[in-house]
């Protein structure tokens, strides 16, 4: 992934998720890494749909006349935009590319945590009762 990539993912993430406190910022999470990560193990034909999705999104804006590109719009008409392009035929492309954005930031352990799920702490839950149950 390239940084005008991140950097429109970034945009995305923080349209669809609008974090606030207690939310940590996108900044402190690790969204952007998460994406990088899923392209490199997504197909192929996965990896190029997704960025042929973030670079439509970065030229939507200017091509329907409303300001600019989509990193250089104000969060409101970020967030106008894409319900805007919901409704379009490319709706159903623009709504997984939201929850890839949603999972990216929801996602990583410290928002997890600051919305009361303690990840290892399941997974500890998991693993002593696969050993006290003889699981697997």
């Amino acid at each position: 992934m390239n940084a005008r990539e991140a950097n429109v993912f970034a945009c995305l993430v923080e349209a669809v998720v609008a974090p606030a406190e207690p939310l940590p910022s996108l900044a402190r999470t690790d969204a952007i890494a998460f994406l990088d990560d899923y392209l490199a193990a997504s197909p192929a034909l996965n990896r190029a749909g997704l960025r042929a999705l973030l670079h439509a999104l970065e030229v939507g804006p200017r091509a329907l006349r409303l300001g600019g590109r989509f990193r250089q719009l104000d969060p409101t008409a970020r967030a106008r935009y894409l319900e805007r392009i919901q409704r379009t035929p490319a709706g159903r492309g623009f709504q997984a590319l939201e929850a890839v954005a949603k999972l990216a930031y929801y996602g990583d352990d410290g928002v997890m945590r600051t919305l009361g799920y303690d990840p290892d702490l399941v997974i500890e839950r998991g693993r002593r009762l696969r050993r006290e149950e003889a699981r697997w």
